[in-house]
Formats: C-alpha cells, structure tokens, sequence
C-alpha cells in the first residue's frame, strides 16, 4: 500500500510542475494527499464512464493527462456531466490527478515518448519546451513515416499535404494541438514536415500551398492516447509489488470511423 502523495511526488519528479504552461492546471486536483492507494486507473480523459469503472475496480486513484478541472467552474452538481463525474469520483473515495503539458514537455515525457516510437532524435524544442525539431534517418519519405505513424499508433488512416515519394531530413513534432504560433514556428526553423493535430483550416490551407513545409495530422487522441502506456511503465518501474496499475479500458476516442457503421 503506497501513498498518494508518494506517487505524486513520484510523477513531479519524472515531470515537474515547471514545465508545465501557464494556462494549464496539473497536479492532484481531487482528493486528499495522505489517502493509501491500493490501486491506480491510468487514462488519457476522465469522465464519467472512466470513474465508473475506476469504482467497479476499487481503484482509489485515476492519472489522467488532460486536466479534469481545466476552465473555472462555479458549482458541483448533478446537473452537468462534469459535475457528476466529479461527484461520483468524491462519493466513491477516488481521487484524481492530472499531469498535461509538464508531462509532455519534459525530457522524457509524451512528445519524446512519440519521437522515439517514429525514430525520430530531437535536435531542439520548437518553442520553450514545447514540440521537437527532429531528425529523420536517411532515406526517409513521406510514405515511409506515414506508414511507421500507422503502424506505431495504430492508425487506419492520416490525412497529409504532401507527395509520397517526397525525401525528408527534418520533421517537427507536437502531439496534441499545434495550432497557432507552433505552426509558423515549424516553418521557420526548416522542417520538412510537421506531426500534430487540431490545426485550423486557414493554417492547413497554409501548409498545402507551401513549398518547404508539408502536414502530417494525428487526431490529438490517437497522438496522446500513449500516455497511458507511459505512464504504466514509469509507475511499474517505481512501484511495482506495491501498486496495482491498470489501463482504462471504458475510455475510447470520441471519434469513430464512419465507414464501420455505414
């Protein structure tokens, strides 16, 4: 039986809140520090299906990546659906935390966790700490890097700007959102291709009349969906014997292939 406020402190250590950006809000935001886990739910999103199954389970802790509180909010009840999530997770003794961009930025966290599942080695951040400018190994294509995205994430389709036999050398990566200022910033450092998703459509309607830079789009729930693998396997190197660490298997992506159902 271990802490709460072990594995936290735990995780601020792999990724420290100083990473983190202004804007956003990690760290426990649900629960008492000194409560004894027993066993943790891992999950990109917490919502009501995730802390059901988090009760179901006796999970006494959920990890999630995006925040649960994010926005102010101004009660807590049953009627809206962030509201009862909440609290069901008080009522049934759950607490939750959250770690965003400090996770994804830091060396070693989720933008460097997919970096390195496309072979790709980080020469520089884009802007702060945020995104990678990469190399690429020799002989790299557009094809061959959609098809190792396809294959190491899982992804039927990707949707991109570029000719397929296109050579590249040099690839900035942003998991998540890359809108706005990452875009141009991107383009300005020379790479060849940029890996991100929730652009506009005036700034992907950029990238195709460009001739230097082209668009690779992951949906930001399949690029970020890995986290929870991150995270089983950084809490199993430190806990292992002591935790029980689970995957969430209620949460999906919001998205689904229409051709599945047509």
């Amino acid at each position: 039986m271990v802490k709460l406020k072990e594995i936290t402190d735990y995780i601020e250590q792999l990724f420290p809140k100083e990473y983190a950006e202004d804007f956003d809000n990690v760290g426990l935001l649900v629960g008492r520090s000194d409560k004894e886990v027993t066993k943790v739910l891992l999950c990109l999103d917490a919502n009501k299906n995730v802390v059901r199954e988090a009760a179901q389970s006796g999970a006494e802790l959920i990890i999630t990546h995006h925040p649960v509180i994010f926005n102010p909010i101004k009660n807590i009840t049953d009627n809206s659906d962030e509201g009862e999530m909440l609290l069901s997770a008080i009522e049934n003794g759950i607490s939750i935390y959250s770690a965003h961009t400090n996770l994804d930025s830091a060396p070693m966290g989720l933008t460097d966790e997919v970096c390195s599942l496309l072979s790709l080695s980080p020469v520089s951040n884009l802007e702060g700490v945020l995104g990678r400018l990469c190399k690429v190994p020799k002989g790299t294509t557009a094809k061959s890097l959609c098809e190792k995205i396809k294959k190491e994430f899982g992804i039927k389709k990707l949707f991109s700007t570029f000719s397929a036999d296109r050579e590249i050398k040099t690839v900035a990566v942003c998991n998540g959102s890359g809108s706005g200022e990452l875009c141009t910033i991107a383009k300005n450092l020379g790479a060849d291709v940029y890996i991100s998703g929730d652009l506009k459509h005036h700034e992907m309607c950029a990238f195709k009349i460009s001739d230097n830079i082209d668009f690779i789009e992951m949906r930001h729930f399949d690029s970020e969906i890995i986290v929870t693998k991150l995270l089983e396997r950084k809490l199993t190197q430190k806990f292992e014997g002591k935790l029980s660490i689970c995957i969430s298997e209620a949460e999906t992506s919001p998205l689904i292939d229409t051709d599945c159902i047509l």
